[in-house]
């Protein structure tokens, strides 16, 4: 089933999920953080973390369900953070294997046959936390989920919300080595000009289809409006489907990522993106070239039926999509 994410987005768009953390913390089930260490500074207990899987497995469960209602074509399992390191410093780390697989499980159990099942795989904060020398460590953390998330059955991995280029490379050597096909996005931040490690968002492109993605493209930190001019530039450097997966909340000029924001992450309900930005999203999102579009956080399924509203209005007869 793993060609399939291939063939879907030669189809048209393939419509993913919305953002879990983020949503499962308004909802009560997942820590923040906030009350732990400075947001942003990643030396703390390691906030937004996947324990819900087998702590809270329903809730989980509820939340895959509204988004397979919502027309979501590929399920994420909840693995975002998964790795060994990080559920460490949240005191999971000797569940690393009982989260990943049960996350599996779960969004496997709510896809059926209707969806397909992507591992999320994330950064690991060690190159934040430790810098560039710490590389190699997080080589072997990835290498290890994925092996987890191989195992569980996932059909396809989300590379996402990289901050190093650096990083992501590991990843997609990671991910090569496992076999299984890869969407691999980028995130940028304090500016969509370029990642943490100094790379444009054409050059980001251009390594990470040179390693073997199926789809590249960003993920979190801006909204539609501003991930779409930093989608195109990354086109110039990839022939690839664009992957996107936008936060819901408004960014400025001065600081284009939302968790920079002073309303992260108490007060992010302020700074909430209208679902119609999504509509019109998805709307686009053809003629962009994307392939694979979804939400990160702040998105719930209302934002992705809003895509899948856009996205079916962009194929309606007469239909003037720009």
């Amino acid at each position: 089933m793993s060609e399939n994410i291939r063939r879907q987005m030669q189809a048209g768009p393939v419509l993913g999920d919305g953002g879990y953390l983020i949503e499962l913390e308004r909802r009560g089930y997942v820590a923040s953080g906030s009350r732990r260490e400075k947001v942003g500074t990643g030396k703390g207990s390691g906030q937004f973390t996947p324990e819900v899987a087998i702590e809270q497995p329903e809730a989980l469960r509820q939340l895959h369900r509204e988004f397979m209602r919502a027309g979501s074509q590929a399920l994420q399992a909840l693995t975002f953070f998964g790795t060994r390191e990080k559920l460490n410093r949240a005191g999971y780390g000797a569940q690393t294997e009982s989260i990943n697989a049960a996350a599996v499980k779960l969004a496997k159990e709510i896809a059926g046959d209707e969806a397909l099942v992507a591992g999320s795989v994330s950064r690991t904060q060690l190159i934040e936390r430790e810098g560039i020398g710490a590389l190699e460590k997080a080589k072997d953390h990835i290498a290890e989920q994925i092996r987890l998330l191989k195992d569980a059955g996932v059909d396809f991995l989300i590379l996402e919300t990289f901050f190093h280029l650096a990083e992501m490379r590991v990843a997609l050597e990671c991910a090569a080595k496992s076999g299984l096909p890869s969407v691999a996005t980028m995130s940028f931040r304090p500016l969509i000009t370029e990642c943490s490690d100094g790379k444009s968002p054409a050059e980001c492109a251009r390594v990470m289809t040179d390693l073997g993605a199926v789809a590249v493209g960003a993920n979190c930190e801006q909204e539609p409006s501003r991930m779409l001019p930093l989608l195109r530039a990354m086109r110039a450097g990839t022939a690839l489907p664009l992957a996107a997966q936008p936060s819901a909340f408004h960014t400025t000029d001065a600081c284009q990522c939302f968790t920079r924001l002073p309303q992260f992450p108490d007060d992010l309900e302020t700074i909430q993106v209208s679902r119609t930005e999504f509509f019109d999203f998805g709307r686009a999102a053809r003629n962009e070239g994307i392939g694979y579009i979804g939400g990160c956080c702040g998105c719930n399924a209302a934002y992705i039926l809003a895509l899948a509203d856009g996205l079916a209005a962009a194929a309606a007869p007469n239909s003037h999509a720009t």
